[in-house]
Order: C-alpha cells, then structure tokens, then sequence
C-alpha cells in the first residue's frame, strides 16, 4: 500500500539535509549549495555525499546517503545523470521525506527521459516522498534557514513567495527586489514541475503567514486549476494575490518550454483574457512581474475594483505618456467633478490643469510637498479609486534647490498616511527611480511603490484593480 504524501510544510522545514554530489570544485553547484546552506544557517544537520574524497569545506563527507549516522528530511541531488538513479534508491532506502533534483536530462529531452521522470515519481510517490525539480535550481525557504540554491546573487527578505520554472528568470526577480528594496520569503525553482506543481506551491504559500503576495513564472498551467485554488484560498480564508509570467504566447515559445523543461503548454496569445477573473493576475513581460507583486504586496487593490484614475504630474510630457498608458492598461481617467477641480485650482498656478490627467503646471516647483496635497484632493474624490504620480518626484532637490530635499521627504511620508486612511492606492512614476534619493527611500518605507517606467507603473494599478474585482466579485 502506498504511504500518504508528506506535505510540502513537511519537506521545506526539515530537521536535515543530505546534499548528493557535494564538491570540493568552488565553481560546482555542489559546493556552491553546501556553502549557502552552511552560511544561512541551518539549524539542522548537514550531510555531504561524495564517494570519491573524505571531507568538503572542512566537514566529513559520505560515501553514500545510507552511511549517513542520522536521518535525513530532505534530500539535494546533483550529481551527474547516471547516478540520479541510485540517488533515488538511497532516498527511498533511508526514508526522506523530499528530493529536490538539480539533475537535468529527463522530460526536456523527449519521450524516452518524459518516461524516465514519470516512473521516478510513481516509485516515490509509493513512499510519500515529494520532488522538486527535475532540472532546476533548487530552494530557498527563508523561515527554514534553507538555502540550496546553486547560485551566489542576494536574497533580501520581503513578503513575496516566489515559484519558477526558471533559475534565470528566478535571478532576474531577485535581482529587481535586491534593487527595489523589497524581497522574498521563498523561492521554489520547480523546473520541470514533475511532481510538485506551481498550484500546489500557492496553496503552500497561501498557507504561510509570512507571505503577502505569491509570484511565478509558469510554463504549462490549467486556468481551471488556478481558479479552483484561489476559491480553496478563499473558503479557508487564506487568500493571497497572485501574479504570473505565463509563457507560450506564440508557437516558438511553445516550442522552447517543451526543450527547456519539457512543458507541453498551449499557446495563449496576449489578448487571452482566459484568467480576468480568477484571483491571478497574468503578466506578458518579464520586467513587469516583479514590480506587481510588489504594488500587489504593498498596496490595497481599488475600493471595489474600480478603475478611475487620477493622474497628478508635474510635467506635460509625463502627464501625456501617463494618460496614454493608463488606458492601454484597461482604465479609465474620468474628468473630475467641479468641486475637486476648484480644490486642486487653489493649489496651483492659473495655467495648471485640473480636469484629469492634472498637469499642475510648476506647483512643485513652489513647494514639492503639493505632490501630497493635490493627492489628497483627488483621494478624497468618491468618484476616484486610486492615484498615480508621475514626473520628477524625488528630483527637485537636483533640479531646483537642496532646500527642496526636507519637504519632498515630507511628501513621501504624507503620501504613506494618505494610502492608509483612504485605502486606495498611489503609485509613483519618477524619472530618478533608479537613484539614491532619501525621498525615495521614505517611499519604500511607506509602502508607496515607485517606477521608473510609465508603462509598468500603470500596469501594476491595473493589477491592483483585477485584485479588487475578485474580491468585490466573492465577498
């Protein structure tokens, strides 16, 4: 009779680790592991495998994982193809709970490595045991202490639980959080997703309190499936906005997930609207994943799902593109209501437009702390449902005097208030989001994201408006 399958709280939080193909190599993936495992901290115990040498990094090494004096949880292979098998044998043999198979060469290469894979999962699936992988990179569970990742790049902490089919885009993610200021509590690289799935890893993630908001990229996924886990999430309580790179929008990119990690997938062009409504929100470009989880980790979807948007800047060219780009993103800039606009006229010069897209026409050069109180304006606006800045924010004490420095930081402060007592969202578009400004810096600490593209800035507000159409939809 086969034995239950452990869960994945079991495999990502073992009491040990046994790392098969360990390496005294620096440049193996073997000794990279070993080494982040050791530096991050794991509480328990480690065992490195390797029948050819007697120690690694200054520990004893095994010639096998049945020499092992204690149990194992969680087993890493990376050893080359011909010896997987045997890894397998040990695995079940010693009793693990997990595998993670770094080891490529199974159903990305066709039917014969599809069969292979596929019969390595059933034999383990009659011990209970859960795979990870094959061919990918391998796993970082920050509450865990764990870290096995074959690579050396930084893992800042965060809110955002990450799942990829892809150990390069995986590092491209981590790149953009090391640089944003906002990190990970997970990063599961399930490469070619034999066993354990990217659904499976959000009802996981759904279930760790740690994580706000959950991130992948995907290959090969039903739509079906994604919206029965958002409903699971929702019936128990547990519901977390979800964000995914979903490929194969042509042929050719069909084409490459089948060789990259054997992903039989469909094609979903980009005007697919198959997941409008399911709780997951699919991205078409890579660069636009991580700064939605981070708008979907940091800020509150819009009152109801709405999708009015006021469009404050400080510069035509910015307030045109802004405009442009907002609708293209499926919202709506509604002229605003006499009484707003007289509001936002007593702030600003008579040249100044107040109907929406605002352009307030040189008030911040007066006093950069207007960003923050034409905003409230428009928040306060019942017809409006979020704000977007756009221009030179954080800039003017470059442009214009370091005087300005004290009161755009003031602004960045303020406008964290305003998101908390209104509970709708602002995002910010600077031309400066990739400098070193105090002000910007206040805004990570507010929770305000900011952008240096017009286009993802809006994108991230229409995610945040298909979040808060799901709830709306089920509350």
């Amino acid at each position: 009779m086969s034995q239950a399958a452990y869960t994945l709280e079991e495999v990502f939080q073992p009491r040990s680790i046994a790392i098969l193909g360990a390496s005294r190599a620096s440049q193996k993936w073997g000794n990279v592991a070993a080494k982040q495992l050791i530096a991050g901290g794991f509480a328990g115990e480690i065992y490195l495998i390797n029948p050819s040498v007697s120690e690694i990094l200054g520990r004893t090494t095994y010639p096998g994982l049945r020499n092992v004096p204690g149990p194992v949880d969680l087993a890493i292979i990376a050893t080359s193809f011909p010896h997987v098998e045997q890894g397998i044998d040990d695995c079940i043999a010693v009793g693990v709970k997990g595998i993670v198979i770094i080891t490529a060469g199974f159903s990305e290469t066709g039917p014969e490595g599809r069969a292979l894979e596929h019969a390595m999962v059933a034999r383990c699936r009659e011990h209970g045991i859960r795979i990870i992988g094959s061919n990918c990179m391998g796993l970082y569970v920050k509450h865990s202490h764990l870290n096995t990742l074959g690579m050396v790049f930084p893992l800042p902490a965060g809110p955002i639980g990450l799942v990829s089919q892809s150990g390069n885009l995986g590092m491209y993610f981590y790149a953009q959080a090391h640089l944003d200021g906002l990190g990970f509590t997970t990063f599961i690289s399930i490469g070619n997703a034999a066993d354990v799935t990217f659904p499976e890893c959000m009802h996981y993630l759904a279930r760790d309190p740690e994580t706000k908001v959950i991130a992948g990229y995907v290959e090969a996924v039903q739509e079906e499936t994604l919206r029965q886990v958002t409903r699971d999430m929702l019936e128990q309580g547990n519901y977390k906005p979800t964000v995914i790179l979903l490929s194969g929008a042509t042929e050719v990119g069909v084409r490459a997930a089948l060789a990259h990690t054997g992903s039989i997938a469909k094609v979903r062009p980009d005007h697919d609207t198959s997941l409008l409504g399911s709780g997951v929100v699919r991205v078409l470009r890579s660069d636009e994943l991580f700064p939605v989880a981070q708008a979907l980790a940091l800020q509150p979807p819009t009152p109801q799902g709405k999708s009015r948007i006021a469009i404050v800047g400080d510069g035509g060219g910015s307030v045109v593109a802004s405009g442009d780009a907002v609708i293209r993103a499926g919202l709506q800039v509604p002229m605003l209501k006499p009484e707003t606009q007289q509001a936002l006229r007593e702030l600003m010069p008579a040249r100044a437009t107040a109907t929406n897209p605002i352009d307030v026409a040189g008030a911040a050069d007066e006093d950069p702390l207007s960003f923050a109180r034409l905003t409230e304006i428009c928040l306060k606006d019942d017809d409006i449902d979020g704000v977007i800045i756009t221009g030179l924010f954080g800039g003017y004490r470059w442009l214009l005097s370091e005087e300005f420095g004290p009161r755009e930081e003031a602004a960045a402060h303020k406008l964290g208030e305003l998101v908390r007592s209104y509970k709708k969202p602002v995002l910010v578009q600077t031309v400066y989001a990739r400098h070193d400004i105090p002000a910007l810096h206040i805004l990570q600490e507010e929770g305000i994201p900011y952008y240096e593209s017009v286009e993802i800035t809006c994108r991230a507000m229409a995610a945040l408006v298909e979040v808060g159409q799901f709830l709306a939809k089920h509350s």
